[in-house]
């Protein structure tokens, strides 16, 4: 999860982070996604990152997503947060 979050930053293991919420999955431009995560169709928001946080292989299976995810509720609640603050405009 270590990844830019800042607008114009770049993609590192993962994508860019900034504009996360609303973004469909796999859809960060320049990004080489797997075709799990381009074809999974969902809109990333609190309720799409709350179940992704806690099991990313199981939420998306064939993503090469290596973060094993967060169980404790507190610690994604915590990120969610952190996140939406952090990747907005």
């Amino acid at each position: 999860l270590f990844q830019s979050l800042f607008q114009g930053g770049k993609h590192k293991t993962g994508p860019n982070l900034h504009g996360l919420f609303g973004r469909k999955t796999g859809q960060a431009p320049g990004f080489s996604y797997t075709e799990a995560n381009k074809n999974k169709g969902i809109t990333w928001g609190p309720d799409t990152l709350w179940i992704y946080l806690e099991n990313p292989k199981k939420y998306i299976p064939g993503t090469k997503m290596v973060f094993a995810g967060l169980k404790k509720k507190t610690e994604r609640a915590d990120l969610i947060a952190y996140l939406k603050e952090a990747t907005s405009s």
